[in-house]
């Protein structure tokens, strides 16, 4: 059988119908905005972001429920309708002041890199997995540097590109590795067990070869995910890119990044039996992963003013908490990595809100730029204490509920094997750290003095609305299941 037959016998190509739409959604738009060059540019985003809202809404309604699919379709509608709002800093870095020319594919692309998501998450064996993400890499090299006007953004894109061609070419070799020690690209446990046992010739030279493909595959996805050693790109790129663009890659490529080491990870659950020798490879490599990724991500961030800056560094932080969940390998990965994954979503999508608002109503986005807005702006200033204090891990946000999964996986997994107590300690020290930096934009906002240049912000009305229903979520999402169990 030719691998075209094998992959139309391994896919039900309806569950693709978002991602086609998606696609077909873009095109329009870049149709659109070739032939209809006196439509408002900023209109895309609205649509764009409507296409995307709807395609999460089918995607709940769908059978079966595909979580990582519906928070990257989430996550994109509401990056698009920033865009909308960071609309005049666009047009300043694209086509000039106050010109819309050059911003409408900037409204479009998302989609495309969206629809990849999707295709990833449904992804079954290697070819589709590597051509997903080279859909959603290849698009999102083109939106971090898209400001050809912004000196920034164009470097952002350069290292982003570099560090990019670097992971593929891992995740690339490893895949032909794979294939090369197994026959398949199939990401099945029975096509991983024979592997293992060292394929037909059963010599444990292939067992060891196989092991090293999965390293570099697993390599190419923390890459995605921004875990350590592969984290370098985020704070660079992060700082440099389009506030709309960092937001995407910090909620919706991330989602896509660890939908895809899920998939690679899932097959061997039934293998890594905790004792065995592929058992504890894995505990091996993913405690020192979760330990550097904590220890970077979290110290890293102490010393940052720049906001943007800082949460690069807390998505290191943040990834390095989910992986604890692959210690305690589990039917109830998958849930517990998108439950992770919503609680940062919703509060990171509210902290990039505020930080394109203050950048575009007064020009900076380091951290003292939030200075008097708890008495100029009372309402903002706490919907953004709310997400700031959910991504530092407060009671009663949702955030909170989401860390201690990460710990109960951990005292888990020590249950298998205690060597593992040190971790803890790792983690208490990187929770408490987070206390801290994430409270310096808190401490910004209620204590420091405003200047005389520093005027109220005028909220926009979808950035309003966005803060207040993040907000309110966080809130709900972090009481109710504590108010049911006392019930």
């Amino acid at each position: 059988m030719n691998i075209e037959s094998t992959i139309s016998a391994t896919y039900n190509w309806c569950q693709f119908t978002p991602a086609f739409a998606l696609v077909g959604l873009a095109a329009l738009l870049l149709m659109a905005d070739t032939f209809l060059p006196k439509v408002p540019k900023r209109l895309y985003a609205f649509i764009g972001a409507a296409g995307a809202f709807l395609a999460a809404y089918f995607m709940a309604k769908a059978p079966h429920f595909n979580t990582f699919g519906f928070l990257a379709c989430f996550s994109t509608g509401l990056c698009l309708l920033l865009a909308f709002d960071y609309k005049a800093i666009s047009c300043a870095s694209i086509g000039g002041e106050g010109n819309e020319e050059g911003t409408g594919e900037f409204y479009a692309l998302p989609l495309v890199a969206c629809a990849g998501i999707l295709c990833l998450t449904q992804a079954k064996d290697l070819i589709m997995l590597f051509v997903s993400l080279e859909v959603i890499t290849l698009t999102s090299y083109v939106l971090t540097g898209y400001f050809r006007r912004n000196q920034g953004s164009i470097e952002a894109g350069i290292k982003y590109l570099v560090l990019g061609a670097l992971s593929t070419g891992l995740l690339v070799f490893g895949a032909a590795w794979y294939f090369g020690m197994s026959g398949s690209f199939s990401l099945d446990t029975d096509v991983i067990a024979s592997a293992l046992r060292g394929g037909v010739a059963g010599t444990a030279t292939v067992a060891v070869g196989f092991l090293m493909a999965v390293a570099l595959l697993f390599a190419g996805a923390f890459f995605k995910v921004g875990a350590a050693p592969m984290h370098v790109w985020i704070p660079d790129v992060y700082q440099g890119a389009p506030t709309p663009t960092t937001a995407w890659l910090a909620v919706a490529s991330k989602t896509a990044g660890f939908a895809m080491l899920c998939a690679l990870v899932v097959p061997f659950v039934p293998l890594a039996i905790p004792g065995t020798n592929l058992g504890n490879i894995f505990i091996c490599t993913f405690s020192l992963v979760a330990a550097a990724t904590l220890l970077i991500g979290n110290l890293g961030a102490l010393r940052q003013n720049n906001a943007k800056r800082l949460l690069g560094y807390s998505s290191i932080g943040q990834a390095g908490f989910i992986m604890v969940f692959f210690l305690n390998l589990n039917g109830a990965l998958e849930f517990l990595v998108s439950q992770y994954l919503l609680a940062y979503t919703l509060a990171t999508v509210g902290a990039f809100y505020a930080i394109a608002m203050v950048r575009t109503q007064r020009g900076s986005e380091e951290i003292a730029a939030f200075r008097g807005l708890g008495k100029s702006n009372p309402r903002t200033a706490f919907l953004i204490t709310v997400c700031m204090a959910s991504l530092a891990g407060v009671p009663l946000t949702m955030g909170f509920l989401v860390k201690m999964y990460s710990f109960i996986a951990l005292v888990g997994a020590v249950q298998y094997t205690s060597c593992l107590y040190w971790l803890l300690g790792i983690m208490i020290i990187c929770a408490a750290a987070g206390f801290y930096y994430y409270f310096k934009m808190i401490r910004a906002m209620y204590w420091d003095k405003a200047q005389p240049e520093d005027k109220p912000l005028c909220v926009p009305v979808s950035t309003g609305i966005v803060l207040s229903l993040c907000t309110l979520a966080l809130i709900i999402l972090g009481t109710l299941p504590l108010l049911v169990s006392f019930q």
